[in-house]
């Protein structure tokens, strides 16, 4: 179930120091802080859920989302998904909260033992030299499948070839996110450099690149409507496609061989960027940009469909205008 609220339709919300300006939700004159919080969204069961959100700042003001649930009853804390900042000023995730119910990580918060989530309400804090706030947003693992619609046997002409293994970046083998969101954010006209979005995306607290929620934000903060979307099935990633829409997808896979072709094993995770499907002699494949490429000339790939399937992990940054 993806829950969406943006522009004008922030006002919506309960708003405190806040006013609505156009598409933006902005504090309200000589203030230095306030906050939106939604109503309670009810939702369908779900198991695990993931926030977004779509901001302007600069080093001297900020964005804080903080996330509750609703599991059989029961209320849990807001979750704080760490104090957003433009320009690599995050303060990110430092302590995941953990409890009898949930388990929250730098991408997710995952309810525990067997039981079932079923609301949530999610709070923004604006704060410092007028931050504006654009959409937020929230993603889970419930609801249902959406059916593919147009013509998603393309390949998307435009997106850029960028390896991370020779990006000179120095941390080049953890940067997969940025480097993929990178391709993305080219391919829709955004003058940006992959140095740019590594430090930009990089989450301070956890001392990564692979936050999707900041992923995101960053996408976000270049102009973007960007979120993080777990899908249901594979239908979503094609009507993307269809659109005419690159978007970047999260694997995991513990052995090299659970995907043929693949550069390398990813036990903790990679991203790339999904640009098309293609058809060959009975067997479909789904065409990506894969930054663990040895070179950019190498980092278009085809890979089995089917097989793509087992190791994804059902997510993707939505990345459009």
């Amino acid at each position: 179930m993806d829950w969406i609220c943006e522009d004008s339709n922030l006002s919506e919300n309960k708003l405190y120091n806040l006013k609505v300006k156009g598409q933006f939700t902005e504090l309200s004159d000589d203030t230095e802080e306030g906050y939106l919080e939604t109503p309670v969204v009810e939702t369908e069961k779900f198991t695990e859920i993931t926030p977004s959100w779509n901001s302007i700042t600069d080093s001297h003001s900020s964005v804080e989302v903080l996330i509750r649930m609703r599991v059989e009853s029961i209320w849990t804390p807001y979750i704080s998904y760490g104090v957003w900042s433009a320009g690599g000023n995050n303060t990110g995730i430092k302590n995941y909260y953990s409890d009898e119910i949930i388990r929250g990580t730098e991408d997710r918060i995952f309810v525990k033992n067997g039981k079932l989530g079923d609301a949530v309400q999610i709070k923004v804090f604006l704060r410092g030299r007028n931050p504006r706030l654009r959409l937020v947003a929230f993603s889970t693992d419930g609801g249902e499948d959406e059916e593919v619609q147009g013509n998603y046997l393309q390949i998307l002409e435009g997106v850029p070839l960028i390896s991370q293994m020779v990006s000179g970046h120095k941390d080049a083998r953890v940067i997969c996110s940025p480097t993929s969101l990178t391709m993305v954010l080219k391919y829709h006209g955004k003058n940006v450099e992959l140095d740019q979005v590594a430090k930009g995306t990089f989450d301070l607290g956890n001392e990564a690149y692979g936050n999707w929620p900041q992923n995101t934000a960053f996408a976000g903060e270049m102009g973007m409507r960007a979120y993080t979307r777990r899908c249901k099935s594979i239908n979503p990633v094609k009507n993307y496609i269809a659109k005419g829409m690159p978007v970047v997808a999260s694997v995991c896979m513990k052995e090299k061989n659970m995907l043929d072709g693949a550069y390398s094993a990813f036990p903790t995770g990679h991203l790339m960027v999904v640009v098309g499907f293609s058809v060959k002699e009975g067997v479909e494949y789904i065409v990506v940009n894969d930054p663990a490429a040895g070179s950019d000339e190498e980092v278009r790939k085809y890979y089995r469909l089917d097989q793509w399937i087992k190791v994804w992990r059902h997510y993707i940054y939505a990345v459009t205008k």
